[in-house]
């Protein structure tokens, strides 16, 4: 009996062990706590209790102090999550009181992009794709986003050649993308290729209403000058054709994601920014005036030697009555047009919600003035954004858009003003007064211009689980944007001839994507995901304009009126329209279809396949749709056996994409031509088809074909890393417009006939030199690109073609771009100096006839006849830059920061213009009507038999050698710079300080924009030039800014 006793006390014993332990693990105890993030309390954290089998359960979120308190098992596990931050889990082990650290995400943000609609972990994008966050853009007020990317991205060039507020500079990813050249001198052009822009998942046309060099109508305000900066959560660069081939033709060019902020609190937070900035005049041309100008001109005259011209100096009263008080001035033309202006910008928003609701409210006010009087840039913008999460099935955003910008243009077009140029006034006349007008002083500063543009943007975007995995998706955007330009210069301005102008363009778009998406793992090794979509755009166009030249007076600024005389006739003056393409209509409707797989094991292989077709009622009648095709694989090194030995690797990858994206870039009039009104017949219109363009139902969309070679790495925790990519792209079937012989009927038709490739280097370094043990913080990064345009081929088996009035030659086997010009060796020391024909006898000279002396340049004979003419042209260089780059930096130490970002470009061709017009406008001394004069004794000029000089005489203004003309390489210099943008100083308040007055966060900050730039350039600033690296003298500046501003969060 014993034995089996004791048997039963073992088991009872044992069993109650068991149970007392299960009742003791089901236990229930209350848990405090407080969720930080460093030393500071983290509002509004949500915390769930995870089950045995994964599965999550919401419980509670942590209050405005960061504490919770909560009831769970002794042995629960807890994990808190916060938007913007790493989750975190804790196991409760019987603990009453919980303190939880939670580290910001901002490394998991960048290491996340959104490619092809499509939010992916950098560890499985196959393609070329840099994110920029929005910590990386911000105190810096600026009127488009754009602007603050530069120097930020690897292979992304974007030049601010104007300071203009409200107008866009230029920007290409991986060199350009385009060989037309339109105008020519200063005005010549190239033709835009700008990369696509999406903003929410929505497609814009950043290039709607941007005044491409100097044809384009209306305001020239772009769509981005509308986005505040204050409220872009992150964008995504994405260069090569795997990363952009979802976007399909539209993404040719690249493609560039801006994704704006949500809610992300479940207690409302309101965060408010203010900037107030002054702009200051930059550094201006070096000009003289007065008493040195009227020494100048005198000592031109004297220098000839020449009694005719002596005598003229009794007959031209502002050089030989010098106690005139009218002609004894010195006028500072610059001091006019140009002010230092005091500016301001505001951004209020208001966001909340969990992961079931969220909403986000933001307007935005920017003000500002620019430089030269009478222009400057104002945007206002109310966004609206609301997330519905019902269950984990149904997920709903909409979002509601209204912006303004409203542009004062003053007498420029955004790259030039005309004050920019300090006028054509002679500084010995008086300033502008009652009883003396210079026209162009009062058609910069007393031209009345009204410039608006008004956006309204919505869209809602919904997607449905339909069954595990597998998610149906759809959104719909509808936008609406209006530019409306009136503008009116006062008959003193304009010949005692006002003039009235008028614009309105109006354009609307209907887009709508959806997609079927499947994405799932099977067990830990095998991820698959795979997506159909379908796409339909419908754009329409409207644009009208109307000029009206003499109005009745000065005080009328409508389209109809009474004047005096009319073209030499008394009576009503009409509304007369510009025959120009302004009035016009155009109707566009495109369809898009695609496909995605990507596969990946044990996210070390990774696969990714892309295709897309698109057809558009703009593309020829022949060739509709355009097939963008995209292969691309990963291979994550570090995740190998081998690669977990290597302690001091975090990681390592590399990347292999190619790709086809077809761009059907025109319009259906080249493909199908077009009818006009060509007056009367029988007192009825006829119609009758444009003899302009020949149509060509045979265009093809232009074939841009792209490899890419990656690779990632980085080391020792994060402290060293760099990124590089190897790329080759080329473009075929470009479309180029041929000019046809006269006996066609038509001037020009627009084939497919033309070539090019861009191939090149990108590098990225990434620096964080002090351990994360160190109080002080420090992340530096730089990067660089080096991009070789070359031109395969031409129409008709050409191997050259000129452009820009023959100063621009690109020719087959070299850029698309050179410098074509004289080439200038100096300047002949003296008469005999100069080669003698000596089959003729006569000396070198000019295709004008001009002999050339001692103290005129010496130009490259080329051909050897012993005449400067067309055939000793040569390419000289070339005006796109070899490398381009940037840094940014940021320190840290507590509660301090500073902020430093750059930018550098490295061997561009520039022709200083400016120069090369100053001194050619003062070549005569006997006229008023000239530009401020330049100070040339700075410049090593020939004097006197002997000398060794750079620059010819310039008092010798009888001579017809043209000595200062800027086809020459006499103006040509190297652009290299290297700018600091902004550096920014900023001080956050303690949140324990600030808590007791219910404020989470408050942060002060001084930044300074556009500060200085180190360069060899003469001129006053090699970025500030046209694309075709043409400095002129009427461009307008970019300034320096000083900003004050805070960062205030209840």
């Amino acid at each position: 009996m014993m034995p089996g006793f004791t048997k039963f006390l073992l088991f009872s014993w044992v069993f109650l062990l068991l149970f007392s332990g299960a009742l003791s693990a089901q236990e229930i105890i209350t848990v405090k706590g407080k969720v930080l993030e460093g030393n500071e309390p983290l509002p509004g954290v949500s915390i769930s209790m995870v089950n045995a089998n994964g599965k999550k359960q919401a419980i509670a979120s942590t209050d405005n102090d960061g504490n919770f308190n909560i009831k769970v098992s002794k042995t629960a596990k807890l994990e808190f999550n916060y938007i913007g931050y790493s989750s975190k889990t804790v196991e409760v082990k019987g603990q009453s009181y919980l303190s939880v650290k939670m580290t910001s995400s901002t490394q998991s943000l960048e290491g996340t992009v959104i490619v092809g609609y499509q939010r992916k972990t950098k560890e499985t994008v196959t393609g070329s794709v840099t994110r920029i966050t929005s910590d990386q853009i911000k105190d810096i007020p600026v009127s488009s986003v754009e602007q603050l990317l530069q120097g930020k991205v690897a292979g992304l060039n974007i030049q601010n050649n104007t300071g203009a507020p409200g107008f866009r500079g230029s920007t290409a990813i991986r060199g350009l993308s385009q060989i037309g050249v339109k105008g020519s001198g200063n005005n010549a052009y190239l033709t835009p290729s700008s990369p696509l822009y999406v903003v929410d998942g929505i497609p814009i046309d950043a290039n709607s209403g941007f005044e491409y060099g100097f044809e384009s109508k209306g305001p020239g305000t772009s769509p981005l000058a509308l986005i505040p900066p204050e409220d872009v959560e992150s964008i995504d660069v994405m260069k090569d054709a795997d990363a952009a081939s979802l976007y399909g033709s539209r993404g040719a060019n690249g493609v560039i994601v801006i994704t704006t902020k949500r809610g992300n609190s479940p207690v409302p937070i309101i965060r408010l920014t203010s900037s107030f900035f002054m702009n200051t005049v930059p550094q201006l041309r070096q000009t003289i005036g007065g008493k040195e100008e009227r020494e100048s001109l005198m000592n031109r005259i004297i220098n000839t030697n020449d009694y005719r011209e002596l005598y003229r100096i009794s007959l031209t009263p502002f050089l030989s009555d010098s106690l005139n008080a009218f002609y004894n001035n010195a006028t500072d033309w610059q001091g006019l047009y140009y002010q230092p202006t005091f500016n301001q910008t505001h951004n209020l928003s208001v966001s909340g919600g969990n992961q079931g609701l969220n909403y986000k409210s933001n307007l935005n006010y920017y003000n500002e003035r620019g430089v030269i009087k009478n222009t400057g840039f104002d945007r206002y913008s109310l966004s609206s954004q609301v997330n519905y999460k019902p269950n984990p099935k149904l997920n709903l955003t909409g979002s509601v858009t209204l912006s303004l910008g409203n542009k004062l243009k003053g007498s420029g077009n955004g790259l030039t003003d005309v004050g920019a140029g300090g006028s054509l006034s002679s500084s010995l006349l008086p300033g502008p007064s009652y009883f003396l007008n210079d026209p162009r002083f009062t058609s910069a500063l007393n031209s009345k211009n009204d410039s608006k543009t008004y956006s309204v943007s919505s869209y809602l975007d919904g997607s449905y689980e339909l069954l595990p995995a597998l998610r149906l998706g759809t959104t719909l955007s509808v936008s609406y944007l209006q530019n409306n330009e009136d503008s009116f210069i006062p008959s003193l301005a304009n010949n005692d001839r006002s003039k009235v102008y008028g614009y309105v363009g109006r354009t609307t778009n209907l887009y709508n994507r959806t997609a079927l998406n499947y994405s799932a793992s099977f067990g830990d090794d095998h991820t698959i995901y795979a997506g159909v979509f379908s796409e339909i755009t419908s754009t329409e166009n409207i644009a009208r304009e109307a000029n009206l030249v003499n109005g009745p007076n000065d005080h009328y600024f409508g389209p109809l009126g009474y004047s005096a005389i009319y073209n030499g006739f008394i009576g009503i003056t009409p509304n007369l329209e510009d025959p120009n393409d302004a009035n016009d209509f155009s109707k566009v409707h495109s369809v898009g279809a695609g496909a995605n797989f990507s596969y990946d094991y044990q996210k070390k292989y990774i696969i990714n396949f892309n295709y897309r077709a698109d057809g558009n009622s703009y593309a020829g009648v022949k060739s509709r749709w355009a097939k963008s095709p995209s292969l691309g694989a990963r291979w994550n090194i570090e995740k190998e056996g081998f690669a977990k030995q290597m302690k001091w690797l975090d990681y390592a990858s590399a990347r292999f994409s190619y790709g086809i994206n077809l761009r059907p870039s025109t319009n259906v009039y080249a493909s199908l031509g077009s009818y006009g009104v060509a007056g009367n017949y029988n007192n009825v219109s006829r119609i009758s088809p444009k003899l302009g363009v020949m149509p060509n139902p045979f265009l093809k969309p232009e074939r841009v074909e792209q490899y890419n070679a990656g690779f990632d790495i980085s080391v020792l925790k994060n402290r060293f890393g760099f990124t590089v990519d190897v790329y080759q792209k080329v473009i075929t079937d470009m479309l180029f417009t041929q000019d046809l012989p006269t006996s066609t009927g038509f001037s020009t038709v627009i084939t497919n006939s033309a070539s090019m490739m861009n191939k090149g280097i990108e590098l990225t370094l990434n620096f964080r030199p002090l351990p994360s043990s160190s109080k002080l913080y420090w992340n530096m990064s730089v990067n660089g690109a080096i991009n070789r345009d070359v031109l395969l081929s031409l129409p008709g088996g050409a191997t050259q073609l000129l452009s820009d009035g023959g100063a621009i030659i690109s020719k087959v086997g070299r850029n698309t771009q050179n410098n074509f010009l004289y080439i200038s060796q100096g300047v002949y020391s003296r008469d005999q100096d100069v080669p003698v024909d000596p089959v003729t006898g006569r000396a070198y000279r000019n295709a004008k006839g001009g002999d050339y002396k001692g103290g005129d340049l010496m130009y490259k004979d080329v051909d050897g006849n012993f005449i400067t003419d067309k055939n000793d042209l040569q390419i000289a260089g070339n005006p796109v830059a070899r490398l381009t780059g940037g840094f940014y930096s940021v320190l840290t130490y507590g509660k301090f920061g500073l902020t430093l970002s750059g930018s550098f470009t490295v061997k561009r061709d520039l022709l200083n213009n400016a120069l090369s017009s100053s001194l050619n406008n003062n070549y005569n001394p006997f006229s008023l009507d000239k530009s401020a004069m330049v100070d040339i004794s700075q410049y090593n000029y020939w004097k006197q038999p002997g000398d060794q000089a750079r620059y010819p005489n310039p008092l010798r203004y009888l001579s017809n050698t043209d000595p200062y003309n800027s086809s020459q390489t006499l103006f040509q210099e190297d652009g290299t710079y290297f700018k600091l943008n902004s550096a920014t100083f900023s001080y956050a308040l303690k949140k324990e300080f600030l808590s007791r007055y219910g404020i989470n966060n408050l942060r002060f900050y001084a930044t300074g924009n556009n500060l200085f730039i180190l360069s060899k350039y003469s001129g006053p600033n090699p970025e500030n030039v046209t694309e075709l690296g043409r400095d002129r003298i009427d461009s307008y500046p970019n300034s320096p800014s000083y900003v004050l501003g805070l960062n205030l969060e209840f």
